[in-house]
């Protein structure tokens, strides 16, 4: 990115400040005490706030997601521990993908898979239910003998 169209975008980015240390982030403007910015740009509808209704409407279409406490969430049962860390690892790649990451409790082979988004106040929004999705998509092709919702 030019430094040149940096600032145009600065209203509507979110902005971190790193030192310079990183060799990935070599690229990105610096201020003039040495430090770099690492931003990343906001798309309003990618963490819109979703309201109860919508909120219902979705989940009744996610298979053991709840909503309670600006969170939806839903807990896998599997054989053993392994299983429950194999399921962890393999949801941690579609997610990284998202750039949303969600709390994760493990106790041998339970699996609490909860999201909510940060920035916006830890409601529930559109990101946090396109994440849940990715994370039946998932479950969903484990063997079925792998997994075991429980409501």
């Amino acid at each position: 990115m030019k430094s040149g169209s940096f600032y145009p975008r600065l209203l509507a980015t979110t902005f971190l400040l790193v030192a310079g240390v990183t060799p990935l982030l070599s690229a990105l403007p610096t201020t003039a005490d040495g430090l770099q910015l690492a931003f990343v740009e906001l798309n309003p509808t990618r963490t819109q706030v979703l309201t109860p209704d919508q909120i219902a409407q979705e989940l009744s279409t996610l298979a053991g997601w709840e909503a309670k406490e600006g969170m939806i969430s839903k807990t896998y049962l599997f054989p053993g521990f392994s299983d429950a860390v194999a399921f962890i690892v393999r949801i941690s790649h579609p997610l990284e993908a998202l750039d949303h990451h969600p709390e994760i409790r493990n106790v041998y082979g339970k699996v609490f898979v909860g999201f909510t988004t940060h920035d916006q106040g830890n409601k529930i929004t559109s990101l946090d239910v396109k994440a849940a999705r990715a994370v039946e998509a998932v479950a969903t092709r484990l063997p079925q003998k792998e997994v075991v919702v429980k409501p």
